[in-house]
């Protein structure tokens, strides 16, 4: 293991706490975020990148649902997700035949795939985890094919109030009934969670090979979904 990657993975450590738990939380939360909704802007925005026997990528992966939910959709892809955490690697279940998981520190990526080899990535709650994302979008942009796309959602900028009403019983912050420790957890995610704003990610795809198709803002302004192509 690197040092790059050992990095890595305090941050991940202090940003997610129990890393076990979190996997399990977020394999109970899987049907919920990736909805029919969800799939409607696959189908809408992802799909037509697709080529005969596509290879679809899922960055930040997690225990591999998506891959999984996404090749047994359809046979003829290779899905394949990227994870460096040990929790989540742990959690991973038996895959399709068709679906895998390689274990890589998305700070510094180095994906095992052939240029111009992959038609379309997801990277689902995962940039305002970084702290730069640039490695990632070019060595993104190395592995897509001209025309090949990512879907980017995540959570952006929005004002303190707005973030503290979404995640706590705004009254308990100031009025003396949260521990210091509650307090400091809830004030470091929001600075994680307010890393980017979507004009910066816009910013980010457009200096790093990418023209930006679509975006959409949604829960208050705090969660944003951008489609971008990559560039000939």
């Amino acid at each position: 293991m690197t040092t790059r990657t050992r990095k890595t993975l305090a941050m991940l450590e202090k940003h997610h706490g129990d890393g076990e738990r979190l996997a399990r939380l977020t394999r109970e939360g899987f049907e919920r975020r990736y909805n029919e909704d969800f799939w409607v802007v696959w189908r809408t925005w992802m799909e037509p990148a697709y080529s005969e026997a596509p290879l679809v990528v899922d960055l930040g992966a997690g225990p591999g649902l998506f891959v999984a939910a996404l090749a047994e959709r359809h046979p003829q892809l290779r899905a394949v997700g990227v994870e460096c955490a040990p929790y989540m690697l742990d959690a991973v279940a038996d895959l399709p035949d068709n679906a895998s998981m390689v274990c890589e520190d998305l700070h510094d990526a180095h994906l095992p795939l052939a240029d111009g080899s992959v038609d379309a990535a997801l990277a689902s709650v995962v940039l305002h985890e970084l702290n730069q994302p640039v490695r990632l979008l070019l060595e993104l942009r190395r592995c897509l094919k001209p025309g090949g796309r990512l879907l980017v959602q995540d959570w952006v900028r929005a004002p303190l109030d707005v973030y503290l009403r979404s995640q706590s019983d705004e009254a308990r912050v100031f009025d003396g009934a949260m521990s210091a420790d509650e307090l400091e957890n809830l004030f470091v995610h929001f600075i994680e969670h307010n890393r980017f704003s979507r004009g910066d990610l816009v910013y980010l795809l457009n200096h790093t090979g990418f023209a930006v198709l679509d975006t959409h803002l949604s829960k208050e302004g705090r969660y944003a979904r951008l489609v971008a192509e990559r560039r000939p």
